[in-house]
């Protein structure tokens, strides 16, 4: 029997072609990310790229002010939030006296009520928090190294978005005479629509995130300082910036600040405001800006969101679950344009299909 009338052996080959792409994407994730992190950073900025050549500016000064204008902002953004990041480390001395405090009460509440030992328990407290305590820091670490291995590389990353928008032509060209060698010409028409609409939606995609994460920042600062917070800026711009990753990153940044205030504040009615004001601001977030800014840009499915963060985070750690969902609403692109593959579309999109 013919090998391509062999379903098994069909099989075979695509999970060998699986196989070896997230091989290849695992194994070079040190090449590879600063090019995807680029890639998107130019997809966000062809339009404002557009904009400058339409003005006559020549498209390599277009290019390269994008980019620079936009990496100052973001070192000015930084430059904030980590002035706020030092303020917050000099509260760590009074931050350690009342968690002292809260588990000195702890322990006499459990003595009193359930007549176990002091000595016990602080000697199954130790034993808990050596645990926690190599978990944390190893996440800390974690997040650490992501962040030294990102400023490592920044200037890779400016290269690479400079030059994505500088041969963004080319690249496009490229690819439609692979289109007309392997398909034919007559599919160039239906690549280049392609090719057109993945960029502009991908563009809008992530011009949409970044604005509601922005928009976030200035209403989750003032709420916080209102509120009393201290170092509001800080936690603003935290909690809008994790939420880019799609169901756990809201949650994941605002327990960080609801704890935050329950061991700061003398009672429990600042961290039960701030929990409500950060439910409220999800309620806002899922049902009225998302929806606006983003919903209609790339539709996914709740099932394949979380397996592309999860998928993301074992091959890319951080980087792989703010990037994968990006890539995979771009596969979705190509999916629901190509008649051979709109099963695969309509299977990870968020529509159910009509027929």
């Amino acid at each position: 029997m013919p090998t391509k009338s062999n379903p098994i052996a069909r099989f075979n080959q695509v999970l060998l072609f699986i196989v070896l792409v997230f091989a290849i994407l695992y194994f070079a994730k040190p090449f590879l990310i600063p090019i995807a992190i680029g890639g998107m950073m130019a997809m966000l900025l062809v339009p404002v790229c557009k904009r400058l050549e339409q003005r006559k500016i020549p498209r390599g000064l277009a290019a390269v002010l994008c980019v620079l204008l936009t990496l100052l902002l973001l070192l000015a953004g930084g430059y904030l939030v980590f002035r706020q990041l030092v303020e917050l480390g000099n509260d760590l001395p009074m931050i350690g006296r009342k968690l002292n405090g809260m588990l000195n009460s702890g322990h006499d509440f459990i003595s009193e009520h359930f007549q176990l030992p002091v000595a016990k328990q602080k000697k199954y407290l130790q034993s808990q928090i050596a645990g926690l305590s190599d978990l944390a820091g190893q996440f800390i670490g974690d997040i650490f190294r992501f962040i030294l291995s990102f400023l490592v590389h920044v200037l890779i990353i400016t290269a690479y978005s400079v030059l994505l928008l500088i041969y963004r032509r080319r690249i496009k060209n490229f690819v439609l005479s692979l289109v007309s060698y392997y398909a034919g010409k007559e599919r160039v028409a239906e690549a280049r629509d392609i090719v057109d609409k993945t960029a502009a939606v991908a563009s809008a995609y992530l011009a949409g995130v970044f604005s509601v994460a922005l928009i976030f920042s200035v209403i989750n600062t003032t709420g916080l300082a209102i509120i009393g917070v201290e170092n509001p800026l800080f936690f603003g711009v935290m909690v809008a910036f994790i939420n880019i990753i799609p169901y756990i990153g809201s949650v994941a940044g605002s327990s960080v600040v609801v704890l935050y205030t329950l061991v700061t504040s003398d009672s429990l009615l600042t961290p039960i405001i701030v929990a409500i004001f950060f439910i409220v601001m999800q309620q806002i977030d899922s049902y009225i800006l998302t929806p606006k800014i983003t919903g209609s840009k790339i539709q996914l499915n709740a099932l394949f969101t979380i397996m592309a963060l999860l998928l993301g985070s074992l091959v890319w750690n951080v980087a792989g679950m703010i990037l994968f969902v990006p890539f995979l609403g771009v596969a979705k692109i190509i999916f629901d344009h190509v008649d051979s593959l709109k099963p695969y579309g309509n299977l990870i999109g968020d529509r159910d299909a009509r027929g």
